[in-house]
């Protein structure tokens, strides 16, 4: 069961990673990675810090 979820993960990402090692000196792609991590940050920030 715990193997059958693994493989069911790598199937997902592989696509993703060959997409990623293909374009790995687009510098747009770049730029849209991190401005998602930094609306994910302050997203997160954001609904931890809420004064009650």
């Amino acid at each position: 069961m715990f193997l059958d979820i693994i493989e069911s993960i790598n199937e997902f990402v592989e696509p993703f990673k060959a997409w990623i090692e293909e374009n790995h000196n687009n510098p747009f792609m770049w730029l849209a990675f991190v401005l998602i991590g930094i609306a994910v940050f302050a997203l997160t920030y954001n609904a931890l810090s809420k004064e009650h």
